[in-house]
């Protein structure tokens, strides 16, 4: 069957991690979804979490995947990739493959782990399912890209509460009792991110450091209210990490035969086996990956 694929998580081939502190510019809206919650004061609440003995709110590394699942999504088929959305019942998983009897990649995959043909399995799915369920993950599959819950890191934290009205936009008149206030979190607070990934190859870095870039630059926000100005945040403080099984020095190895090498000389240093950028040399490391993403061959 041939060497295992850096899908498997048998092997530890390689961990890098971003961190830093996302900061938003502009109000931010990561709303509860289902029934408001009877101590909020707006019928449109924010996400809330108990820390350390206060109610804070956080933007959860759920919602932050899905953001960059969907940034990634889009720059996947700008190089004309074929790749699923991602969303429930529509990822390569559900889909029905003629070379695979006409059976769907999730049942042909459950029908093979049942036999234990564990290896064949993983392989059957390297194959198939396209580079973002390699990534993000996929039904029956863990993804290689885990992003932790955002908190703030100042426990004063200003919530505003903004007062609408839905509009009727075949008429330009306000629906009856359509008023609604909407809870948000004020601009310049300052929450603590972190993104950790495992047995990435470098172009596949590249993809989420230019989704990363994307969302630093403004041009994709997150959370609600995206039409009305809310969402638009940055990064600061950011720290590039890097750690490989076969240590090379400042270089990050190719993962398979698509990768190639990236040599961070002059913008990381190494610190206890793992290679280090920070600030704006942690920006040209995530370049040079993203240089990568540019040129790799996936079609």
């Amino acid at each position: 069957m041939g060497e295992i694929p850096w899908t498997s998580h048998r092997l530890m081939l390689r961990l890098t991690q971003i961190e830093g502190l996302l900061v938003n510019d502009a109000p931010l809206r990561v709303g509860v979804g289902g029934e408001t919650p009877l101590s909020s004061t707006a019928n449109l609440a924010i996400v809330k979490m108990r820390v350390a003995g206060r109610t804070l709110p956080y933007i959860p590394g759920s919602s932050l995947k899905g953001v960059l699942r969907s940034a990634c999504t889009a720059l996947a088929k700008l190089k004309e990739l074929l790749v699923c959305s991602g969303l429930s019942g529509q990822t390569c998983m559900d889909y029905p493959y003629l070379e695979l009897g006409n059976a769907k990649l999730l049942e042909y995959v459950q029908r093979l782990l049942s036999d234990n043909r564990n290896l064949e399995a993983l392989k059957i799915f390297h194959e198939k399912a396209c580079l973002l369920c390699k990534v993000f993950g996929a039904p029956s599959f863990k993804g290689h890209l885990d992003i932790d819950d955002a908190y703030p890191i100042d426990e004063k934290v200003q919530v505003g509460i903004r007062a609408g009205i839905a509009i009727d936009r075949r008429t330009g008149a306000a629906y009856p009792r359509a008023y609604y206030q909407v809870e948000y979190v004020e601009p310049g607070t300052r929450f603590r991110f972190r993104v950790r990934a495992t047995n990435l190859p470098n172009y596949a870095l590249g993809l989420i450091a230019k989704a990363l870039r994307m969302i630093h630059e403004g041009w994709v926000r997150i959370g609600g209210f995206k039409s009305r100005g809310f969402g638009r945040v940055h990064f600061e403080d950011l720290v590039f990490r890097s750690w490989d099984a076969e240590g090379k020095g400042l270089v990050m190895r190719a993962i398979d035969a698509v990768d190639e090498e990236v040599d961070l000389t002059g913008v990381a240093k190494l610190e206890d086996g793992w290679i280090v950028a920070r600030g704006s040399y942690a920006w040209q490391a995530l370049g040079r990956l993203e240089e990568v993403w540019e040129r790799a061959k996936l079609g």
